[in-house]
Parts: C-alpha cells; structure tokens; sequence
C-alpha cells in the first residue's frame, strides 16, 4: 500500500500550492500500464525523495527517471501530457493530431477551412463529419498550450460559441455551412466558468480530465492514438520530417505504406529505430485491464 500522506507541498506548473498526493502518481503510475507492485514500489522511492516546495515538473522528472529504467513503455504512455505539448510551439501540429484522433472515431475531417459567416469569413480549424446514422457535421475548434499552467478560459469558450452563430447565421441565408455542433478542443484543463458556459450553450469541451472519465487524455488511451513526439527518440527535426508526410499518430508508423514513409527523409535506420519503439509502445499492457467505456461526446 502507499505509505502515509506526507506534510508537503508542491508547488505546480501555474505557480499554485497543493498538498502532496502519492494516491495521484499511483493511479496515472497504473493507468500507463505498471502494475500495481511496481507503481507501489515508485511512489515510496517519491516519498523519499519529495521536500516542501517541490515542483510538480521535477516529480514529473523523479518518476519518468524511475520507470524509465523498468518499463520504458510505461514511461512514454506517463509522459502523454507533455508529448502533446511537444507538437507545438504553434498549434498547427495540435490540430492535425486532432483531425487524426476524430479520424479513429469514425469521422471525415477536414483541416483549416475558410467558410463564410455572416459578418466575416472564419477559418475553421477542423471540420468532422459523421455519417453513420444521422448525419452530424461539426465545427470544431482547437485551443493549443505548448506550456504547462495554461487553461482555457470563459473567453475562449464565449469566441468559439460567437463564430459557431456567424457561421450557422450565414447558412440560414443560404450563403454557407450549417455546423449541428461546435467543439472546442484542448491540451489543458479549463476553468470552472469556461465548463459552466460549455454546459449552458451545448458546446462540446473537450480538454485534459475533461468531461469526466471522457477528457482528451481518454480518448487518447482508448484507442491507443498516442501522438509521435510520445516516443523518447522524436526530436523537433523528427517531427517535422514525420509531420511533412502525414504522420503525427504513433499507430501511423506501423500502418503507413513503405512510400509514405519514404516521404518523411527518415533515413532506413532511423525509421526502423521508430518503427520498434512504436512497437514497444503499443505491445501489451502488464496485467492492466484496458477495457473503458464509450465517452458519449464522440
């Protein structure tokens, strides 16, 4: 069992103070694949090593150090937060992740559109559409933080709602698009007042642990849609040159056609090298029950 809660504080990425919490290193320890007597075995070593004012950033280092050594794999699927933050600096790469994951999902995605509103011209940044049953067609827009500490706000949900009515306004005027749905996707948590107005207006947030037991973070986990820059060898040249030919899913490298991957500029051994940690990545879970519910926001 973990051992007794320590009188500490941390100190998190947005410069606020909260007690330390083995209990949360231990639950994201499992759900990255450790089993439960190596989880128990990190959080002790954390234990010893935590003093008052720790920052969240170098508990993140102590354990990824930890793991690393055991199960690499795991460490990869702990590190998931800040791969995606890795796509950037610029959200381009965010929203082709995007598109790619919805893709999975069972739907058509277009990037980066420019569709008449009423007022102005908007460029969405993806279009997904659904056909299976009722037709759905979705606006959705993606909200990139390449920092820890950011968070969307009441602005951001209150601008994607504002462009959702120009554009549906224009349609009901025959002169463009009709959006049934507005999204705002994004890879950090939002505000309590950014939730309460999604709620109110019927915006689909999704963020990091956000809807509860659906976040971006599940989605991800689910179907196994881990972003390229999860594997420890993807540097920022790397994912250029993968980015270049279509590839920003780790899944991509193991399904892409040979001349695809010739598109990237990777070398034969550099691509084989990315091929066997993708490999190692996505192999079996050690004892950890995989199967979660359907999110009912996709």
């Amino acid at each position: 069992m973990v051992g007794e809660r320590l009188a500490i504080r941390v100190v998190k990425s947005n410069g606020q103070i909260e007690d330390f919490r083995p209990e949360k290193i231990l639950r994201t320890l499992r759900r990255a694949g450790a089993n439960r007597k190596l989880a128990e075995e990190i959080v002790k070593k954390i234990e010893a090593s935590v003093y008052d004012g720790i920052t969240t950033k170098e508990i993140l280092r102590l354990v990824k150090d930890m793991i690393s050594e055991r199960q690499p794999p795991v460490a990869m699927r702990y590190d998931l937060k800040d791969a995606i933050m890795r796509l950037g600096p610029a959200g381009f790469n965010f929203e082709n992740f995007v598109a790619e994951l919805l893709q999975c999902y069972g739907y058509q995605t277009k990037l980066r559109s420019i569709v008449k509103g009423r007022c102005v011209q908007h460029e969405v940044d993806v279009i997904a559409e659904k056909t299976d049953g009722d037709f759905i067609r979705a606006m959705i827009e993606c909200k990139y933080h390449n920092l820890p500490g950011g968070a969307v706000g009441l602005k951001d949900v209150m601008y994607t709602y504002a462009r959702f009515l120009d554009l549906n306004e224009a349609a009901e005027r025959g002169e463009g698009k009709w959006f049934d749905e507005v999204w705002l996707v994004s890879n950090t948590k939002a505000s309590s007042d950014a939730t309460k107005y999604a709620e109110c207006r019927g915006i689909k947030l999704i963020c990091w642990r956000y809807p509860r037991g659906c976040g971006l973070e599940k989605m991800i986990e689910r179907e196994e849609l881990y972003p390229v820059t999860v594997l420890r060898s993807v540097d920022r040249a790397t994912l250029e040159k993968l980015s270049s030919a279509g590839i920003i899913l780790v899944k991509q490298l193991l399904t892409s056609e040979p001349r695809q991957l010739a598109r990237t500029g990777l070398g034969k051994k550099r691509l084989s090298a990315l091929v066997s940690e993708a490999e190692q990545l996505l192999g079996k879970k050690n004892g950890v029950d995989r199967a979660v519910s359907r999110c009912a926001i996709v």
